[in-house]
């Protein structure tokens, strides 16, 4: 490992003779600007295009955004986000189309330099020999940014005043302005860094391992290269600009290959399947493009990949020496590290190991959430009361379940005891207010056991939770149940519902065996990987986690699968959201309602102020498009069922708001809701656009930042139409979380039909007892009924639809995905036919007025309006599903150009780099004080 001082470590610096400082432009545009109107030599006059150049081809049309350019959005803190202050900007004041660097003018110099300006742009100004760019070709006066070949190719004044090409720029030309974006701030005086110890190392002890699984990747580019020039070449990043291949549309990280001549590029992935013959079915040959969906080269010729030249994006070795300090600084601080990365511990100098050990000491599982309290930083016993609270639940002779309920011990200094951190153990779950003589069977009527369920957990020898029985809810006999004494004054309702709150009902236990998928074949082996630090998910009794989480209020919907955060503001939410959210179980926060001007959400508020805007509509009974009809034909018929649109037969259509506000941020086009959404959003710690737990918040302001929302949701409901779904089974590559901010019948339709139409819709949909009285005994008004599924589950689902559509005469197309493709609602047949065939089943979740749904990455999950709904989502990477995240962008990328997510465009390894880079940075400041 590279050298570590006190109080900064060195950081290697290689020049060679062709670098250009960002000092020495500076010096020449001052060196330079005087003489300027003495040079005629730049006078703007056109040099003919060469046919021996391939300058005289016809420019070709390209489908897809080859780059997407752009500010960075203001977020909702200040403009500096995570430890790494606002970076270097290259171009403060980027010169206009008819300014010239200074630099250019001086003719005498045989030094190279980076071209100053794009390839257009230079040719029609001075005389050029060299290759123009596909951006510059596609239009002659492309911006500089824009350009393939702006600071990245190398170029001189030849004797007779042509700017020639002299080759790429070097790693090693990069400044100590260009490394500083890519390397972490060690200085312990610094107080610019807004992570702190805590977020730092929950942060790096659950993205740790997949950087490694980055590195790793990036390693082994270096062995696909098929050129005979191994030469690594150095492409700038440019502020503001997203690279992205022009296969796959994913966004480039580092390694990539680019064409000397037009500057086309491709990824890993891309190249490596080329080289290893992976064609994709949906690969065609055009004119404009070959077999491979590789583009031709503006001289109309294939590109080949032995002709094609290794590239790299971030500085020096930048990537390589923050490997290694993630390895040290794991090691440093007893952190498990199962990446199995080959590294050699060394001695960093400076560390105060006296202040390290007592970091670990008062840093054990979870801490970090006592210091979102605004508490004081002592550990998290929440698990040491999971273990007590189970152990003696098992001394108890009651009935049991055999479940598994994880949890996870507290770190010790010593890492070897860390590996093994999460595991479970063995546990019954009893009645505790329930006698002996009340069982399961006593809740049914007729003393079977259809409708109780078993547990839905993971494992070798674990159950799946069947689907609820509609006739539970109506074969409750509620005088019947036996309550403990302390509860003899309340009334027989609350009896009931604490009861059922309280226990989990069992069925013997029956091991289906689980069949093989024979549907669908997984065409990308690394989207199905799942983070270690991922615990199988978890069945709670109210009265568990009341022992371990006791001032928190909330409870337990699904049979003790599903929490529901009761305040959304508690202070004490972050510790039980957590311990479920790492187990990748969907969450819901209630009351949202109370938190927001709700005026700003009505139907009538939103026709007012932009009914006359025009916005495609999707008629979601048929899958039909409505294109560019004016909103207020849509928000007049949210209130009202005779002023809704007709279809061709004369029936009010079923209508859903497609993706608005879109293309534009809401934040601008909505500033007075956004502001009462984000200071109204839950968790916000994960939820909110600066929230420390938000990965995506690291990303610097140098990058174009992902658009992760908020998206509103608008839909009529679908209560009356029990097959048909608002929005279709689906995935998303980041976590989201979606707020129900208005349900609504309208006023000329037979309110009382509604109402039972949507309490049959759940009663048929599989929910739990608990939801079904919630809605019906509680009055909250229910809104929509979503289905969220397991990630892992999700090639089950595929190979049980693509089953399905075999059935139903359906010819698979090989590119297609059942899932990505959303023209899938499991209805209840199919979602029997799930949990029968393959063991599966989901959470059935009704979401109510003012409620918040947390959906985990890559859970496939469906949305059915009972009501008619106003929703907005909002998108967030967090720290224990970054994995998932990561995985699925390897997936999408075998999407074809149809699908809407088939671009990259969260940029997921740029996120991991830099939320590394950031954590690296604390964690060694904090190391390094001598106090």
């Amino acid at each position: 490992m590279f050298p570590i001082g006190h109080p900064s470590f060195e950081m290697l610096h290689h020049t060679s003779k062709n670098q250009t400082s960002s000092s020495e432009d500076s010096d020449n545009e001052k060196r330079f600007s005087s003489c300027a109107n003495d040079n005629l030599l730049l006078q703007k006059k056109a040099v003919p295009r060469s046919s021996t150049d391939g300058w005289d081809m016809a420019i070709r049309s390209e489908s897809g955004s080859e780059k997407e350019s752009g500010a960075s959005r203001d977020s909702d803190s200040s403009a500096s986000v995570g430890c790494y202050p606002l970076p270097l900007k290259r171009k403060e004041n980027p010169k206009s189309d008819d300014e010239m660097p200074s630099k250019i003018l001086f003719r005498d110099s045989e030094d190279t330099f980076l071209q100053p300006h794009s390839c257009s742009h230079l040719k029609g100004s001075i005389k050029t020999k060299f290759w123009i760019c596909r951006e510059c070709y596609k239009t002659h006066d492309t911006n500089q940014y824009a350009c393939r070949f702006f600071s990245f190719r190398l170029v001189k004044w030849s004797k007779a005043q042509y700017m020639t090409d002299e080759g790429f720029a070097h790693p090693s030309d990069a400044t100590e302005d260009d490394r500083q974006l890519w390397l972490p701030s060690v200085n312990q005086s610094s107080n610019q860094n807004t992570f702190d110890f805590h977020v730092a190392r929950f942060i790096l002890s659950q993205v740790g391992d997949q950087f490694c699984s980055l590195l790793r990747q990036e390693e082994a580019a270096m062995n696909l290269h098929l050129g005979d020039d191994d030469s690594v070449n150095w492409k700038k990043p440019m502020q503001g600009v997203r690279e992205m291949c022009d296969v796959c549309k994913t966004t480039l990280f580092n390694f990539h290959w680019a064409c000397h001549r037009c500057g086309f590029v491709v990824c890993i992935d891309c190249y490596k399947a080329r080289q290893n013959g992976e064609k994709k079915a949906w690969m065609v040959k055009a004119s404009d493009h070959d077999e491979w969906k590789w583009l031709h080269c503006t001289s109309r010729a294939p590109h080949e990949q032995d002709k094609l030249i290794l590239c790299q994006t971030i500085a020096a070795d930048c990537l390589s020496k923050l490997g290694q300090l993630v390895h040290q600084v794991r090691h440093l601080y007893k952190m498990p590290q199962t990446c199995r990365c080959e590294w050699t511990p060394r001695l960093i100098q400076g560390v105060n190991e006296g202040r390290v050990r007592e970091l670990i000491k008062s840093d054990p599982v979870n801490a970090i959430i006592s210091h979102l309290e605004n508490g004081p930083s002592i550990p998290n016993n929440s698990e040491a009361k999971e273990a007590r609270v189970l152990l003696e639940l098992e001394e108890q002779e009651k009935p049991q379940l055999d479940i598994k309920l994880d949890f996870p011990s507290t770190i010790h200094e010593d890492s070897s005891s860390e590996s093994d951190d999460e595991t479970g153990t063995q546990s019954g779950l009893v009645d505790l207010l329930v006698p002996k003589s009340t069982s399961c069977n006593m809740l049914n009527g007729n003393g079977s056991s259809a409708g109780c369920q078993d547990q839905t957990l993971n494992g070798k020898n674990e159950r799946r939770a069947r689907p609820a029985d509609k006739s539970l809810s109506e074969s409750i006999q509620p005088t019947t149940v036996s309550s403990p004494s302390k509860g003899l004054n309340k009334p027989m309702n609350c009896i009931l519902e604490d009861v059922l709150s309280r226990i989990q009902p069992q069925t013997p236990e029956v091991v289906k065996p689980i069949k093989p998928m024979q549907h669908f074949v997984r065409r990308c082996q690394g989207s199905a990987y799942v983070s270690h630090n991922q615990l199988n998910p978890r069945v709670m009794t109210k009265s568990q986690s009341a022992e371990m989480y006791p001032e928190v209020p909330h409870d337990w919907l699904c049979n003790g699968r599903l929490l529901r955060l009761i305040n959304p503001s508690h202070p004490g939410n972050y510790r039980i959201f957590q311990d479920q959210w790492r187990r990748g179980q969907p969450v819901i926060v209630g009351n949202m309602t109370s938190l927001l001007n709700m005026d700003l959400w009505h139907p009538n508020s939103f026709c007012k102020d932009f009914g006359e805007q025009k916005n495609d509509l999707i008629n979601c009974a048929t899958g039909n498009l409505v294109p560019n009809r004016p909103m207020k034909e849509f928000w007049e018929g949210f209130e009202n069922f005779s002023k809704r649109l007709k279809d061709d037969k004369g029936n009010p259509m079923l209508l859903k708001l497609k993706d608005w506000p879109p293309g534009e941020d809401f934040a601008e086009l909505l500033p007075e809701r956004f502001q009462d959404l984000m200071q109204a959003l839950p968790l916000a710690e994960y939820t909110k656009r600066s929230g420390r737990f938000n990965l995506a918040s690291w990303l610097p302001d140098f990058f174009v930042r992902p658009d992760l929302g908020p998206k509103m949701y608008n839909a009529y409901g679908s209560a009356l139409f029990p097959t048909k779904g608002t929005t279709n089974l689906h995935l998303d590559i980041s976590d989201a979380v979606n707020f129900m901010v208005y349900v609504g019948i309208p006023c000329d339709a037979d309110y009382n039909q509604h109402i039972e139409e949507a309490y049959n819709a759940i009663d048929e949909a599989g929910c739990d007892e608990m939801t079904r009285r919630r809605v019906r005994l509680k009055g909250e008004m229910p809104g929509a009924l979503w289905h969220i599924y397991h990630a892992c589950d999700a090639d089950k689902i595929r190979d049980l639809l693509n089953k399905v559509a075999i059935e139903r005469g359906t010819k698979l197309e090989p590119h297609h995905d059942p899932i990505h493709d959303q023209n899938w609602y499991l209805d209840a047949e199919l979602r029997d036919r799930l949990y029968k065939e393959y063991d599966v089943t989901g959470y059935a979740i009704v979401q109510c007025l003012g409620d918040a749904v947390f959906i985990p990455a890559g859970a496939p999950h469906q949305v059915r309006n009972l009501h008619n709904c106003v929703k907005v989502a909002e998108d967030f990477v967090s720290p224990e599903n970054v994995s998932h995240c990561f995985h699925l962008t390897q997936e999408f990328r075998d999407l074809t150009d149809t699908h809407s997510n088939h671009e990259d465009k969260l940029q997921i390894k740029n996120i991991i780099y830099h939320t590394i880079k950031s954590a690296v940075s604390t964690l060694m400041n904090e190391a390094l004080k001598h106090e």
